[in-house]
């Protein structure tokens, strides 16, 4: 009702503010608390002249839900923060500088408490910081940029994920600052989170889908910086999806760590265009053996566009693909002449016929364990090489270590 700005409901803006402020400053309700939160950043998104005058008042009230002990509130109160941050107009210094000030100090008073929820608090804050701060963040970047680095490792995942979640929106803020080596030290902020996350992707199983949107995001800001990084980078693609492949996970149950994956190669391919071809031609049959998703298209769609050199062979992967989904056979282009004598005598062309019999002694096969025959056997005679990842991944077929 407040974003459709309904007349009944803007005329006790007022009233709804203060009960708002009033459930944040002294409610134990954490319901309570949490729908003061919402109402309160849905009235600064609707940017309303009358709520200039609760700025203050807003700002003073966050600072406990920032620190609460429940994650869902220290969220929350973020996302209020940001919005009321987008209140005060970047031109007005005089106004807006105190209370950056007021917010960085809170930052720190968090990070001296050394517990879970002040560490959380103090690293929202510097994301809201960051993408609302304007130019204010520019001398304290460095800060913030160890406060990352030292709670990345930090032994609660919820701040552990954090930090992760901090480095590109470091990254977009200052790519200069980012890539910058410093003085007294080997490597640049960027070379240490990369490396960091390229080693994460491949030994934590909780923590691979967060690391890989990160380096993809990193990738976009600092494109030209991150060259060097390309081949770990798709070498650790690589490995997940052989990774899971391995596992034996049926190709239509799509996973957090594959959407993770297949996100990350498109924002790779967007960032880098055709400087990425040679690295991913080694990974294109295996984003197949996830099977048939949106974010399979998604990731195929932006790599067509951002490397051409791969359209012949995504359009032959998805044709061979969408034909065995429909039929059970890969994809024949279309010969004219023998089409027409197969339409003039009423008879099936013998590829789909052949393939369609070995599909189905194929899954009889598969059905009839005592008989010992395996997928890979039942296919051999109808699947090329070049197909079989497709295949398998189509029909919903464990791929086999011998396949990869």
């Amino acid at each position: 009702m407040i974003e459709k700005r309904w007349a009944s409901v803007m005329s006790s803006v007022e009233t709804e503010v203060n009960r708002s402020l009033e459930w944040l400053g002294s409610e134990r309700n954490e319901v309570r608390r949490m729908t003061a939160l919402r109402i309160i950043e849905v009235l600064c998104n609707s940017d309303l002249v009358s709520l200039h005058l609760y700025i203050s008042k807003i700002f003073t009230e966050l600072r406990n839900p920032l620190r609460n002990q429940r994650h869902e509130t220290r969220m929350a109160a973020a996302c209020t923060l940001g919005a009321c941050m987008e209140l005060i107009p970047m031109s007005e210094r005089n106004v807006r500088n105190p209370w950056l000030n007021f917010l960085y100090e809170e930052l720190q008073r968090n990070q001296q408490l050394e517990s879970v929820e002040g560490y959380h608090g103090a690293l929202l804050i510097s994301q809201e910081l960051l993408q609302h701060g304007g130019m204010y963040m520019q001398s304290h970047f460095g800060q913030v940029c160890n406060m990352a680095l030292k709670l990345k490792e930090y032994r609660d995942p919820i701040v552990h994920r954090a930090a992760i979640a901090l480095l590109p929106v470091l990254a977009r803020y200052s790519p200069q600052e980012f890539t910058r080596v410093n003085t007294g030290s080997s490597e640049s902020m960027m070379g240490r989170a990369c490396n960091y996350l390229i080693t994460l992707s491949r030994t934590s199983d909780r923590d691979r889908a967060a690391a890989f949107l990160a380096l993809g995001n990193i990738a976009q800001f600092c494109s030209t910086e991150y060259r060097s990084f390309l081949e770990p980078t798709t070498r650790a693609i690589r490995d997940a999806l052989i990774q899971r492949a391995k596992m034996r996970i049926p190709p239509a149950e799509a996973d957090e760590t594959v959407t993770a994956v297949l996100q990350t190669i498109a924002t790779l391919a967007t960032a880098m265009g055709p400087a990425l071809t040679r690295y991913v031609r080694d990974i294109l049959d295996l984003m197949f053996t996830a099977g048939l998703s949106q974010a399979l298209c998604d990731s195929l769609l932006v790599l067509e566009r951002e490397v051409s050199q791969l359209q012949p062979a995504i359009q032959g992967r998805l044709l061979d693909m969408v034909s065995i989904i429909l039929v059970g056979v890969p994809f024949r282009p279309s010969q004219q002449s023998l089409d027409d004598l197969e339409q003039r005598m009423g008879t099936m062309s013998m590829h789909y016929a052949t393939a369609q019999n070995g599909h189905r002694s194929g899954a009889a096969a598969n059905g009839n364990t005592a008989n010992g025959a395996s997928g890979r056997d039942a296919y051999s005679g109808t699947v090329s090489d070049s197909t079989s990842l497709v295949v398998r991944a189509a029909n919903n077929i464990h791929v086999t270590n011998d396949t990869l």
